[in-house]
């Protein structure tokens, strides 16, 4: 398998506080990989370095065997990097179907502000044929003209990743995508995950809080402690790892939802 993420040495402090040291991770083309840790471990920290939300002090990010360390946000989601929020971030007053055609004329850099895209753009046919496969992939396609304020919190975590899959990516970065869902909700949204990753072949790294989403979801695992890797390897290996489970699962056998911080 070929690597299509390569993060090597991340380190970052915030005034004199280290929140990353000589972080490095790899996602291979079309793996699910998950990232856990304590609160305050530093994994929002190590996503926004991905991402370029953040500029470590120190390390590089590669994509594709690109060194993407200096790109900004937007050309690294040109490059195929997309990402979902752990706070649904959805805009006020447009239907689901606006949402992806906002991020399809974003990803192609067509039109303007994107007030402009939904009242006076015209989208065209090819750009609402796009929007409306990503619709019925998601099983949203019968919710394209509601409004987003009547979506489930379910439904709005899926407009997010319909949001993400409309600028192609070859890597989504899932920020806790469960937050706020129940067990029916999460596992709902697993099995999509699962059944458009499968479709469209992309890689998945996967930030989360829920231990039995992440033993059930991914493949490998890593696991941050005070900005440090702890453990890495196999999910179900590493989540029995002595040094995991005293940081992060305690005595607790996975399952148990009191094992969470």
């Amino acid at each position: 398998m070929t690597a299509i993420l390569e993060s090597s040495r991340i380190a970052k402090s915030f005034s004199g506080i280290q929140a990353l040291t000589d972080v490095s991770i790899d996602v291979m083309e079309g793996e699910r990989v998950g990232l856990i840790g304590p609160n305050g471990a530093g994994k929002t920290t190590f996503f926004n370095c991905l991402l370029g939300v953040l500029t470590p002090d120190t390390g590089t990010v590669r994509f594709h065997d690109r060194d993407i360390s200096e790109l900004p946000v937007h050309k690294r989601a040109q490059a195929g990097i997309g990402r979902t929020f752990q706070r649904i971030e959805l805009f006020s007053d447009t239907t689901v179907r606006e949402h992806l055609l906002i991020a399809e004329r974003v990803h192609n850099e067509r039109g303007s502000f994107w007030k402009d895209l939904i009242g006076r753009g015209r989208p065209q046919a090819d750009e609402i044929d796009r929007c409306d496969a990503v619709l019925e992939l998601l099983g949203l396609a019968e919710l394209g003209d509601e409004p987003v304020e009547a979506l489930s919190l379910g439904q709005g975590r899926l407009v997010e990743v319909g949001r993400a899959l409309m600028t192609e990516p070859s890597l989504l970065l899932l920020d806790e995508p469960s937050s706020g869902l129940d067990r029916e909700e999460t596992a709902a949204l697993a099995t999509t995950l699962r059944e458009i990753q499968a479709e469209k072949g992309f890689a998945i790294l996967l930030v989360e809080h829920d231990v039995d989403l992440v033993a059930d979801f991914t493949e490998r695992l890593y696991v941050l402690d005070f900005g440090s890797l702890i453990a890495e390897g196999p999910t179900a290996e590493t989540l029995q790892h002595p040094a995991v489970r005293t940081a992060y699962l305690g005595t607790l056998e996975v399952g148990d939802q009191e094992a969470m911080p």
